[in-house]
């Protein structure tokens, strides 16, 4: 007896489960990649994608139009239903059909209108949901004679709306949650009105590039710029990599082993406006920089504005990610795409794949013409903190914490490495003057050889001098974190970091602290009672300001260092770990100022008394 095939016992709860759990936010990269796809198998010179509004009943609807193999009645029937296409691949690793009807009827319940030209004729099919059936169906349509069909010839209807039928063609039109709903303007729900050019700005952030050959073209009520009340005109969207040459610098960086790539790109502000070099390049869309994995030509896990500020540092980016767009592009065998196209898989476990597990890869490729743009970014300071971090080095030197220097691997091939590390369990401070020498060999055993199987004698064994210890290099030790103190009330928000103290970045040893903190601000004040009538008002001023920063960055980054030094106890795992330098509990350590006030006060006299005596000299 064969074995029997899995049935579905209840296709309308599992139709309906499947289509309502469905993510909006990828009903425009299903409907184009589906264009795209198509176009790209139309006539050299033919291979076209038109976006624009559709009138119905008065009401504008989102339409996606575009060349290649076009179906007749029976393939369009066959192509509207879930997990079906039409010369495509049934595959996970495919693009194979399911998203873009599943994502459309989500937000299209009303409808979704399926236009497609073969052989000089127009068939027509509408799909969405029927709440009398209570499921999704294809919508029966009265004809001139009085009779009902779900597909039905329209070739006389569209050649009146100026369509050709000398060539094939396909055309989808989003009809929304009512009748009443303008898709263009609100393309992800009634009532969630978008940025006028929405619908090219996703298709230019979501893909990395288009099929050879393809044009894609928007109408001008869709782009930024003039036309907003206009049709009929259309401006050309091209992706990002056939705008590089308009932009200063671009390099992609290989690494052999893993097979990806880096792609940096220097995407500035255009000297004449606010857009960037790349928006200015192409008009159709809003180009900001970001950063994303490349997957296939399309790009997941994308992070833009803030979201790309704030994770910024973690890929060695700590000032400059409004300026610095990076991709990094994946082998196709490394991931799989989710059910729904929104995320990516490892294929070995199906646990998500973020960009942040590439990070090491983002900071040790960087090329030097990179790491300049970022210490151009960077602002100005004229505080001179490597005191404070000498200090905050001898602290943490104590507690002898080795350096991470691997990160565990997600490659199914990878071999786990031993650990070896020398100490406790838990972080006990140590003298460096006091470090234990050598473990004396076993009674009868001799000395250690040292080449060709010869052992050494003692006396050939050079001892160091009295007092000589491990140097610093020896040891590995964990190098404390680059302190950089924020006064922009710009970066601090594009850090996160609006009523918190401080951000630590683990990944690039970057320690952000937020210098509008208002703790500062009360412990500045305290200063300034204590030293008013040390020097001019406006010195004292700056120079209790600058010392009540410096000492919440020294607060900050005790508390930092502290934390680090409990990767050497068993009792902490890696997420107690991150909830120790979150930026609550820094900032819990900074409201601790009391302490701090005796070497604040000292630290800020003396500047003002080294400011009169640079007044006397100059004078």
């Amino acid at each position: 007896m064969r074995a029997e095939p899995l049935n579905i016992q209840d296709k309308r709860f599992l139709i309906n489960r499947l289509i309502e759990q469905a993510p909006v936010s990828t009903l425009v990269r299903e409907f184009f990649k589906n264009a795209d796809e198509s176009a790209s198998q139309a006539a050299d010179g033919n291979r076209r994608i038109e976006i624009y509004p559709v009138e119905i009943d008065g009401v504008r609807k989102l339409a996606f139009w575009n060349t290649g193999p076009g179906m007749d009645g029976a393939e369009l029937r066959r192509a509207t239903d879930l997990s079906s296409s039409i010369g495509k691949d049934m595959a996970l690793d495919a693009n194979f059909g399911i998203g873009a009807k599943v994502s459309g009827l989500t937000m299209s319940k009303a409808g979704i209108r399926y236009r497609s030209c073969k052989n000089g004729a127009v068939s027509e099919i509408t799909i969405g949901y029927d709440a009398e059936e209570g499921t999704y169906v294809r919508f029966p349509a009265q004809l001139p004679d009085g009779s009902y069909d779900t597909v039905y010839d329209v070739t006389a209807s569209a050649q009146a709306d100026g369509k050709p039928t000398d060539f094939d063609w396909t055309e989808v039109v989003l009809y929304g949650e009512a009748d009443d709903h303008d898709t263009v303007a609100e393309p992800l729900g009634k009532g969630k009105s978008v940025d006028r050019s929405y619908i090219p700005s996703a298709i230019f952030r979501r893909f990395a590039r288009f099929s050879d050959g393809v044009d894609v073209r928007v109408d001008v009520a869709m782009t930024k710029g003039g036309g907003k009340d206009e049709t009929g005109r259309f401006r050309q969207l091209r992706p990002l990599a056939d705008i590089l040459d308009k932009l200063p610098s671009a390099e992609r960086v290989h690494e052999p082993d893993s097979g990806l790539s880096v792609h940096y790109i220097h995407d500035p502000k255009h000297p004449l406006s606010s857009h960037s070099l790349s928006a200015r390049a192409n008009p159709a869309t809003s180009s900001t920089t970001f950063c994303a994995l490349v997957h296939k030509g399309e790009r997941y896990d994308i992070k833009t504005s803030k979201a790309w500020s704030a994770a910024a540092p973690k890929f060695g980016i700590p000032f400059g990610s409004k300026v610095l767009t990076v991709e990094i592009e994946i082998p196709d065998t490394m991931a799989l795409p989710n059910q729904y196209r929104d995320g990516l898989l490892w294929p070995h476990d199906r646990s998500p794949l973020t960009a942040e597990e590439f990070a090491d890869y983002v900071r040790e490729l960087m090329p030097d013409w990179v790491k300049e743009v970022i210490r151009a970014e960077s602002p100005e300071s004229d505080d001179n903190l490597d005191d404070l971090q000498a200090d905050l080095q001898k602290l943490l030197d104590e507690f002898r914490v080795p350096t991470v220097t691997f990160n565990p691997s997600k490659k199914p091939a990878a071999v786990p490495m031993e650990q070896h590390a020398e100490g406790d369990d838990t972080p006990e401070r140590v003298r460096l003057d006091e470090f234990d020498t050598a473990a004396e060999n076993a009674e009868g055993e001799d000395p250690v050889s040292d080449r060709g199987g010869a052992r050494a004698k003692p006396e050939k064994v050079r001892k160091a001098p009295e007092g000589s210890k491990p140097s610093i290099a020896r040891q590995a030790l964990e190098r404390v974190p680059k302190i950089e103190i924020l006064t922009d009330p710009e970066e601090i928000s594009d850090k996160a970091l609006k009523g918190r103290s401080g951000r630590y970045y683990s990944e690039s040893q970057t320690l952000f602290v937020n210098g509008l903190y208002p703790i500062i601000e009360r412990m500045s004040l305290e200063l300034q009672q204590e030293l008013e009538g040390s020097g001019e008002p406006e010195i004292v001023r700056a120079e209790c300001l600058r010392a009540a920063r410096r000492a919440a960055a020294f607060r900050v980054g005790k508390v930092t260092c502290y934390a680090i030094s409990k990767r050497l106890s068993e009792d902490w795992s890696a997420d107690d770990l991150e909830r120790a330098t979150s930026p609550e509990s820094l900032s819990m350590a900074a409201d601790d100022y009391k302490q701090g006030l005796p070497v604040a006060k000292k630290w800020a006299r003396d500047m003002i008394k080294l400011s009169k005596v640079e007044k006397v000299d100059a004078a």
